[in-house]
C-alpha cells in the first residue's frame, strides 16, 4: 500500500475531547484501546483517526460493526471523508471497501468495512497466531459496538475475533458504557499474552469515559402536561410528578392519566422539542403511530418543498420502467405536466424546482401523481409517502431497505421532525435528534416482558442531542398504565450492567479450529474466551446466587404446599392454548368481514333510505357496535359518510369502512320519512347526537324488520366450537375453581424457572470450581455428533467436515448434510432457492399467511412429501436426516436449531421465477422488511454454494442461476 498525504485538520477540523485525546496517544504509541463512553460522544472519531494513520503510512485498516446497515452506512461516512481517487466504473473511491456477505466492493482497499461474522470467518483460515494473507499489512482492526459481546446471537463471533486476531494488530473496541471495562480490556491482553501467541504483543490500554459533549435532561409526559423528571440539582425526583405516583389496588395508573401519542407530539411540538426519536417496542405500533397523525402538519412549506423534491428523485430516477408508466400517466393528464416531468426525468437545470412548484400549485394533481407513483413502485407503500410530506415517517425491520434509508436521510437533514422506530434503531445507525421519547420502559422477551436494562434505556437516551446543534439533549418517558415517573427516575440514575459473555461453540467453530489446530490447541483456545476469564472471577457470586435462589424456592414449596406441579402446568398450558385459538378466531373473523366488507362496497354508494346496517368501529377512534336503519348520505370533501339511526335510539355517522353487512330488511320509508334529521352538529364519525321521541319509536322497531344477517364461514363455527370445547375442559378442571389461581399458576411457573437457573449455575459452578470447562464439555458433545455423521475422523474433518466448515449459517452441520446428500443436485434453481429457505428459516408466527404453494419437487427433496421414486431409501431423506440431528442433539444437551421450514418455501420459489414484488407482498401477511430479510439470507446461502468442497457441478451451477435470478430490487 503506497502511503496517502492526508491533511490531519482537513479531516478534523475541530476541538478534540480530553477522552479522544488520550485515546489516540495510545495510538500512536501503538497500543490496543477500549475505549467506553456514552452514545452519541465521537467515539467513532478515534476509528476514524485509525483509519488516517493507517492511510498515511500506507497500512491497511478493517472496521468492523455488527449489523449490514451500519456497515453500510459507514461506508458512505468514510467514503465522504477519505475518498481520494474516484473509480468511474463504481462510482466509489477507491481508498474505501466493503464486504458484508451479499455486498462487495473494492476488496482490496486499504479500508474495508465489514461486519464482524465476515472478519472473523478471515480468521478462521489462519493457525491462531499467525499473520494469514487475509490480514498481512492491516495495521488496526476497529470493532464497533464492542458492546455486542453480550448479544445472545453475536458475542461469540466477537469473542472468536479477538481471540484469532493476531496480537501485533491494533485493536480499538468502541463500546457504549458498560459496567466492567477494565475486565474487558484486561481480558483482552490475558489472550494475547497466552503462550502460543508469538511476535510482537500490542498491550490494551482503557479510556474510559462519561464525557457527554450534549448533556442529557429527561422530562416525563403526563395527561397533564411535559415535566422534568428530575428537580433543579437532577438529583431527586422533581416534587411536581408526587402527586402522580399513585396506583390502584392492581398496582396499576389510571389510564385516564396516559398521554395518548397525539398529545405527546403537540406537547413536543410546543416545547420546540423537534426532531424527536419515539420509540415503540413493536413494528405495528410504529406504524398505528404513524396513522394516528393523520392531520398532523410538522413541517412549513420550504421544508414541505424539499420533502417533495427528495421523493420525487427517490421514487423516479434510476427507474426506468416507473418512467416510462409516469411519462404516459403525465401525457394523459395535461402537456403542462407532461413538459414538467419530462424536464425532471432528463434532469435539465432546475427542472426539479419547478416540477415542485407545479406540483404545489396543482394540489390535486400532486394527489394523483403521489398515488401512481406508489402503487407502480417497489421501493414504497402509498401509505407511507403522505405522512412523509408532513414531516413524520415510521422506522423498522418491517420496511424496505431502501425506504428506510431515504427517512434517515431525511431525518439527518431536520426534514423529518419524527420517526416512530423499534429499538433496533439505537443500536448505532446514525440519526442524532434532538429528542427521543421512550414510549414504554418494558419489552417483550422471550420470558415475557421484562423491564429495560439500565443499558437499554441508555442506548436509546444517547441518541438525543445533537452534537454542535443542540445544548441540550431531551429524554422523555411517558406514563402508562404499568410505568410511573419514579421507575423511569430510577432507570435514568441506575449504572450500566457490566459485559456478560454469550460464548457458545459451533459446529462451524469445531470444525474450522481442528482443520488447523490439534485439539490440545482447540481445548487451550477455548479457555481463552471471556466466558471463561469471567467465570474465574464470579465463584463468589454464584454462590451467593445459590444461596439467594435455595432460599427463594423453599418460600415457594411452601407457598404451593398442597398443588400438583404437573397440573398446575397442564391447567396454565390449557388456557394459553384456549388464549391462542381466541387469537385465531379473530383472525379468521377479520379476515370474513373484510370480505363481506369488499363485497358490498359497491352497494352502499346507492343505498336506500331504510336499509337495515350492521355497523362496527371496534379498534378505531370513536368505537361502536350497533345495528342502525340508513337515513341518507352525508357528503364531507371528497367522500361520503353514512347517517344512520341505531337499535339504542342513538344517530351515528358512519364511513364505509364501518358497515360490515347490509341486511335483507328494510324499514318502510312511510315510517322514516317523517323523522326530522338532526341539524347544527359537526360532522364527525362514530356516535353523532342522541335521538328524541320521535326517533325511539322508529329505534324500537329495526329488530322488527331485521331478517338473519349472512353466517359466517365454516372455519369460524369449528373455531368457535373448539373454544367452547377448550371452555369446557378448563370449566371442568377442579383448578378452574380455585381462588386466586392466577397468582398460584405465577408462582408455580417462577419455581419451575427458579429450578432451572439453579440447575444451571450449581451445573457451571462445580465445572468451574473443578477447573473443567462448561465450553470444551460441549464442544466434545458437537465433535462426537459430527463423528457420528461421519464430519470428523477422530479429529480430523472429512469431505463432508470440510463442506461444513465452510458454510456460514445457524447449523452448518445441518447445511452440510443437506447440500452433500445429492438430494439437491437436479433441482430447477427456482426449486432449490425454495429448498435453501426451508433449511435456513425459522417457524413463521402462527398467523403468518402465505399464498404461494409449494411445488411437490421441493417437498419431495425436504422429504415432506413423495414423488413416486422406485430408488426411494428412507433411510437419506432430509427429513430423516433431519430427525437423527434432533436426537442426536437431545442427547447431548445440544441446542442449535434445526429448521425446516415449509410455510415460507413458496416466496422464493415465487420470487426466483420472476414473480414482481407487488405479487409477493400481496400474497402474505408479512411485512415487507421480514420478506426481505428471508430471501436475502437465502442468497447468502446460495452464493456460498459455489465455494463449498464436494459440492456436484450441477448443484453449483444451479446455485449460481437462483442466486442471479433472485438478486433483484429490493433484495
Amino acid at each position: 500500500m503506497n502511503p496517502i498525504n492526508l491533511d490531519f485538520n482537513t479531516i478534523f477540523p475541530y476541538k478534540l475531547d480530553d477522552f479522544q485525546q488520550e485515546a489516540m496517544a495510545y495510538l500512536d504509541e501503538n497500543k490496543s484501546v477500549v475505549v467506553t463512553a456514552p452514545t452519541g460522544s465521537g467515539k467513532t472519531l478515534i476509528g476514524e483517526y485509525a483509519i488516517y494513520r493507517a492511510l498515511i503510512e500506507g497500512k491497511r485498516v478493517f472496521y468492523t460493526t455488527p449489523l449490514k446497515a451500519l456497515s453500510n452506512q459507514k461506508f458512505r461516512d468514510f467514503q465522504d471523508k477519505f475518498g481520494q481517487t474516484l473509480l468511474p466504473e463504481t462510482n466509489t473511491y477507491a481508498e474505501i471497501g466493503l464486504i458484508t456477505g451479499d455486498v462487495l466492493i473494492n476488496p482490496s482497499a486499504p479500508v474495508i468495512v465489514m461486519t464482524t461474522e465476515i472478519f472473523r470467518n478471515m480468521l478462521y483460515s489462519t493457525p491462531i497466531g499467525e499473520v494469514g494473507t487475509s490480514v498481512r499489512d492491516v495495521q488496526t482492526v476497529v470493532l464497533d459496538e464492542c458492546h455486542y459481546i453480550s448479544d445472545p446471537g453475536r458475542g461469540t463471533v466477537w469473542e472468536e475475533s479477538i481471540i484469532y486476531c493476531p496480537p501485533h494488530i491494533q485493536l480499538v473496541a468502541l463500546s457504549a458504557t458498560i459496567g466492567n471495562p477494565q475486565e474487558l480490556c484486561s481480558w483482552i491482553n490475558n489472550v494475547r499474552q497466552a503462550n502460543f501467541q508469538q511476535g510482537i504483543i500490542s498491550e490494551c490500554k482503557l479510556v474510559n469515559s462519561d464525557f457527554r459533549p450534549v448533556p442529557l435532561k429527561f422530562y416525563f409526559s403526563h395527561n397533564k402536561g411535559l415535566f422534568p423528571l428530575f428537580n433543579e440539582k437532577n438529583h431527586k425526583l422533581n416534587p411536581q410528578l408526587k402527586g402522580v405516583l399513585a396506583t390502584n389496588h392492581r398496582g396499576k395508573f389510571n389510564p385516564k392519566d396516559c398521554p395518548t401519542i397525539k398529545t405527546i407530539v403537540q406537547q413536543l411540538n410546543n416545547q420546540n422539542m423537534l426532531p424527536a426519536i419515539y420509540i415503540i417496542f413493536s413494528r405495528r405500533g410504529c406504524d398505528q403511530a404513524v396513522e394516528s397523525l393523520s392531520y398532523f402538519n410538522l413541517v412549513n412549506v420550504d421544508e414541505s418543498r424539499k420533502i417533495l423534491l427528495y421523493l420525487l428523485y427517490f421514487l423516479m430516477i434510476e427507474n426506468l420502467e416507473l418512467q416510462e408508466k409516469i411519462v404516459q400517466f403525465a401525457r394523459k393528464e395535461h402537456e403542462i405536466a407532461y413538459k414538467k416531468i419530462i424536464g425532471f426525468i432528463a434532469n435539465y437545470e432546475k427542472a426539479g424546482e419547478e416540477l415542485v412548484d407545479y406540483l404545489i400549485d396543482k394540489p390535486l394533481f400532486k394527489e394523483r401523481l403521489l398515488r401512481f407513483l406508489a402503487d407502480n413502485s417497489e421501493l414504497v407503500r402509498s401509505s407511507q409517502i403522505e405522512p412523509l410530506t408532513r414531516g413524520i415517517a415510521a422506522h423498522h425491520a418491517g420496511i424496505l431497505p431502501s425506504w428506510k434509508e431515504l427517512v434517515e436521510r431525511l431525518f439527518e437533514l431536520g426534514l423529518v421532525k419524527i420517526v416512530f422506530a423499534t429499538a433496533t434503531l439505537a443500536a448505532g445507525i446514525n440519526m442524532p435528534a434532538r429528542t427521543t421519547v421512550i414510549s414504554a420502559l418494558k419489552k417483550r422477551s422471550d420470558d415475557g416482558h421484562r423491564l429495560l436494562t439500565p443499558s437499554e434505556f441508555m442506548q436509546i437516551a444517547g441518541r438525543a442531542g445533537r452534537r454542535g446543534m443542540d445544548k441540550v439533549g431531551y429524554v422523555v418517558t411517558v406514563q402508562t398504565p404499568y410505568e410511573g415517573a419514579l421507575i423511569a427516575s430510577k432507570l435514568a440514575k441506575s449504572p450500566p450492567e457490566p459485559l456478560r459473555s454469550q460464548f457458545t461453540p459451533s459446529y462451524g467453530m469445531v470444525l474450522n479450529l481442528l482443520q488447523t489446530h490439534s485439539i490440545e490447541e482447540a481445548k487451550q483456545l477455548l479457555e481463552l474466551s471471556f466466558a471463561e476469564y469471567l467465570a474465574q472471577l464470579q465463584l463468589l457470586p454464584q454462590e451467593e446466587a445459590i444461596a439467594n435462589y435455595t432460599t427463594e424456592l423453599s418460600r415457594l414449596d411452601i407457598m404451593l404446599a398442597g398443588y400438583d406441579s404437573k397440573d398446575l402446568a397442564n391447567y396454565e398450558k390449557l388456557k394459553e392454548r384456549r388464549k391462542q385459538e381466541k387469537k385465531v378466531l379473530k383472525l379468521f373473523y377479520r379476515n370474513w368481514i373484510q370480505q363481506r366488507q369488499r363485497a358490498i362496497m359497491l352497494y352502499l354508494e346507492n343505498l336506500s333510505p331504510g336499509s337495515i346496517l350492521n355497523l362496527n368501529r371496534e379498534n378505531k377512534k370513536n368505537p361502536y357496535s350497533i345495528q342502525g336503519v340508513f337515513m341518507t348520505h352525508i357528503p364531507n370533501g371528497n367522500q361520503k359518510f353514512l347517517l344512520c339511526l341505531g337499535k339504542d335510539n342513538n344517530w351515528y355517522i358512519a364511513s364505509f369502512a364501518d358497515v360490515i353487512d347490509i341486511n335483507g330488511g328494510r324499514i318502510p320509508s312511510t315510517l322514516i320519512e317523517i323523522l326530522n334529521i338532526p341539524e347544527g352538529q359537526d360532522i364527525k364519525i362514530g356516535l353523532w347526537c342522541h335521538g328524541d321521541e320521535n326517533t325511539l319509536s322508529v329505534s324500537k322497531i329495526i329488530s322488527e324488520y331485521e331478517q338473519e344477517y349472512a353466517q359466517p364461514t365454516q372455519e369460524i363455527i369449528q373455531q368457535q366450537q373448539r373454544i367452547l370445547g377448550l371452555d369446557k375442559v378448563i370449566t371442568e378442571n377442579p383448578l378452574d375453581k380455585v381462588e386466586k389461581i392466577a397468582q398460584i399458576i405465577k408462582n408455580n411457573r417462577k419455581r419451575q424457572i427458579l429450578k432451572q437457573e439453579l440447575s444451571k449455575i450449581q451445573i457451571q459452578y462445580q465445572r468451574y470450581k473443578s477447573s473443567s470447562s462448561y465450553y470444551w464439555q460441549e464442544f466434545m458433545a458437537l465433535i462426537e455428533i459430527l463423528r457420528e455423521f461421519g464430519a470428523l475422523e477422530g479429529f480430523t474433518p472429512t469431505l463432508l467436515g470440510e463442506a461444513a466448515a465452510v458454510i456460514r449459517g445457524e447449523n452448518e452441520l445441518w447445511l452440510g448434510l443437506a447440500l452433500m446428500s445429492q438430494r439437491l443436485d437436479f433441482l430447477s434453481p427456482h426449486h432449490l432457492a425454495a429448498v435453501i429457505t426451508a433449511l435456513i428459516t425459522e417457524p413463521a408466527r402462527f398467523d403468518t399467511w402465505v399464498g404461494f404453494e409449494a411445488s411437490p419437487e421441493v417437498l419431495d427433496a425436504l422429504g415432506l412429501q413423495k414423488i413416486e421414486d422406485v430408488n426411494y431409501n428412507s433411510q437419506q431423506e432430509l427429513w430423516e436426516i433431519r430427525r437423527k440431528l434432533y436426537q442426536l442433539q437431545n442427547r447431548y444437551d445440544i441446542s442449535i436449531p434445526v429448521w425446516l421450514e415449509r410455510d415460507m418455501i413458496g416466496l422464493s420459489e415465487a420470487w426466483c421465477l420472476e414473480a414482481t414484488w407487488e405479487e409477493i407482498s400481496k400474497n402474505t401477511t408479512m411485512d415487507e422488511g421480514d420478506i426481505v430479510r428471508v430471501l436475502r439470507r437465502t442468497v447468502d446461502v446460495l452464493v456460498q454454494i459455489p465455494q463449498v468442497p464436494g459440492i456436484s457441478g450441477n448443484l453449483i451451477k444451479t446455485a449460481k442461476e437462483a442466486a442471479l435470478k433472485m438478486k433483484r430490487f429490493p433484495i
